[in-house]
């Protein structure tokens, strides 16, 4: 054999252990395996040095032996040749596939994983790592999978995602965004009872274990099947389907009508567990307090009761912009100076959006000074009218300058679905000791905008929710 032929086909089988050949180069070289003796002795010959080299036979860590031990260890290694190479040959000759395709390649990559926390996985969980067919739990964060089709599909915590095949996952429960490139065309999601097939386009999916599903499509062409239901639905962009009641009347007048359920909804986990210290715990539970939100979408009626505020910034729709308003009674602090101040919120798992399309977020915090206006209701508060508030377009992201102070920010890693934030500081301590009516407001509005439409509405634990602490104000008083 020539020195390039040898060449050639050495790197040929190197690249091969690699996964690195397509298609026609695996078929050349399974048929030089099999037919051309030459070939086929010059791969075996290739993987026994290999394995003598993980033996130690070629060591230079290994201590210098006796000239008689060394001369015994060649005589050895002969005799291992001399047994060993018909047998790879052998097993080159019989197994060429086998060999070449003994660690089947890997139908998926972990492309993102910063700032994630993961359950009970049984595929790797490191950025970058190559993942074959398994189930991947992920509790916090965002992660993307990408698909050795193309397809890319970004977890958005809490969610459990079985990896099938290159073309193929499956939604245990949680929430999931697909993209999905012309040549992956095809590319499947399956929930417990829906198929969600693929051409060419960008969508969402929320699973519930229940079986409860909704798909929503952001661009292109999807067609969903249903266990139980004929045929195939069509859906394109801006359209949805909802099995199971993901999106619910208590959120829109009227959840059935897309235009007055502009976000898509989502499946939402257990309940989570409160957080506690060793200050005093004032919340908008106690005494005159209060916690809601404004939108600007006028046919949207917040009634003060529900179990979160949702904040957003959209540039996408006006229609969407929301910001929070908190109340606390500071009455039982008068006589006292308070010396340190925190403002805590609790991050909801939110029921709308995705949170692939909001980068890390930014919340200001202002508080208001306009202490004539603190007598706001919590249930007749709107976007017209509300406290620092105008409908200029310069407020829909800040108040009104003459009537509120900025006390500082909250920065929300992207699809954090649950966790305590808080503010502190002298900034805050001294907005609360220039306090003259026993009543504060805070107002809440998030600076980041969504990256396309139906992005992540952030939802905070409200007075009324039953699984996780309301607004806190922790204070640390001075006689």
């Amino acid at each position: 054999m020539k020195p390039d032929e040898t060449w050639y086909w050495l790197e040929l089988w190197e690249r091969a252990q690699d996964h690195a050949v397509n298609e026609e180069e695996q078929r050349q070289l399974n048929e030089a395996l099999i037919h051309q003796p030459e070939v086929r002795r010059l791969i075996a010959e290739a993987s026994l040095m290999t394995a003598e080299m993980r033996t130690g036979y070629f060591s230079e860590e290994a201590d210098p032996a006796p000239a008689a031990a060394s001369l015994t260890n060649s005589r050895l290694s002969s005799r291992l040749a001399r047994i060993l190479l018909p047998m790879a040959a052998a097993v080159v000759s019989a197994g060429a596939v086998w060999l070449i395709a003994r660690e089947p390649a890997p139908v998926a990559t972990l492309a993102k994983a910063s700032d994630c926390k993961w359950g009970n996985s049984a595929l790797p969980t490191l950025e970058g790592a190559d993942l074959q067919p398994g189930m991947l739990e992920l509790l916090d964060g965002i992660a993307t999978l990408k698909f050795a089709s193309g397809a890319e599909v970004a977890l958005e915590a809490p969610v459990t995602l079985e990896v099938i095949s290159a073309m193929e996952c499956r939604v245990k429960k949680g929430t999931v965004v697909a993209e999905v490139p012309p040549q992956a065309k095809g590319f499947t999601i399956h929930t417990p009872d829906t198929k969600v097939v693929d051409y060419g386009t960008r969508f969402g999916v929320s699973a519930g274990d229940d079986g409860k599903c909704l798909v929503h499509v952001i661009e292109g062409l999807v067609e969903v099947e249903r266990q139980g239901k004929p045929g195939r639905q069509e859906l394109r962009a801006g359209e949805r389907v909802d099995y199971g009641g993901f999106l619910h009347s208590a959120t829109y007048p009227d959840a059935n009508d897309q235009a007055e359920q502009p976000e898509p909804g989502r499946w939402l986990p257990g309940p989570i567990n409160d957080l506690g210290d060793g200050w005093q715990i004032l919340t908008t539970a106690y005494g005159q307090g209060k916690d809601t939100w404004i939108q600007s979408d006028p046919k949207y009626h917040v009634t003060g009761r529900e179990a979160y505020v949702r904040i957003k910034h959209s540039t996408h729709n006006t229609n969407l912009e929301r910001k929070a308003y908190l109340g606390f009674d500071l009455s039982r602090f008068q006589g006292k100076r308070i010396a340190e101040a925190e403002l805590t919120l609790h991050v909801e798992p939110s029921d709308l959006g995705f949170a692939s399309l909001v980068p890390d977020a930014v919340f200001s915090i202002y508080g208001l000074t306009e202490e004539t206006q603190d007598a706001w209701d919590e249930k007749e508060i709107r976007w017209e009218k509300a406290p620092a508030h105008s409908e200029a377009q310069e407020h829909r992201v800040a108040p009104v300058a003459s009537q509120a102070r900025k006390l500082g920010e909250l920065h929300i890693p992207q699809g954090t679905t649950r966790g305590a934030f808080t503010l502190k500081g002298d900034v805050l301590a001294d907005f609360l000791r220039t306090d003259s009516n026993g009543l504060v407001t805070f107002i809440v509005i998030r600076d980041t905008d969504e990256h396309a439409r139906n992005g992540l509405v952030h939802a905070f634990a409200t007075k009324e929710n039953t699984r996780n602490a309301p607004p806190m104000l922790k204070v640390r008083t001075e006689e």
